[in-house]
């Protein structure tokens, strides 16, 4: 297959669909680096982050099969390899994260892909982002916080 064939999977109308909406509710500089980057990536690259995204939801279903909960240590450790898997196109701010869970459980499309893997895998991936974005926005306001008090101890000292 050559660098310009795409796969057969490949719908190249749904992707510049997904785009247009990504621009629009993202800005255009977002997805123009999404572009960027996967473009940047030999073939044989693009075939294993594909791969490495496919093994992340087949783990996630297995968790779901499971009756893992989606806030279970296990299960956020798979999301902590989603959020690095999503770096391969662009870097997701926390809101990009909470967007995309909820557009996983509520647009046709993505709902339909991730039921491939589990019927109810679009709810318990949703469910999972929440608790992982509200983790991480914990996370940050407590080093924020740990930097204010740092500085104002600083200034007392001074």
């Amino acid at each position: 297959m050559s660098r310009k064939q795409k796969p057969g999977w490949y719908d190249l109308q749904k992707q510049r669909h997904y785009e247009r909406m990504a621009r629009l509710q993202y800005g255009p500089e977002i997805v123009n680096e999404s572009v960027r980057r996967w473009n940047s990536y030999p073939l044989a690259e693009q075939q294993a982050i594909l791969w490495e995204g496919g093994q992340i939801y087949t783990d996630l279903a297995a968790a779901v099969a499971a009756g893992q909960p989606a806030q279970a240590a296990e299960v956020q450790a798979i999301l902590e390899r989603w959020h690095a898997h999503l770096r391969h196109f662009y870097e997701p701010t926390l809101d990009i994260l909470r967007g995309l869970g909820e557009l996983y459980r509520s647009d046709p499309d993505f709902t339909a892909f991730f039921q491939q893997f589990h019927a109810d895998l679009p709810e318990y991936l949703h469910e999972a982002i929440v608790q992982y974005v509200d983790d991480l926005e914990t996370t940050e306001l407590e080093r924020l916080l740990a930097e204010d008090d740092l500085n104002a101890r600083r200034s007392r000292l001074s």
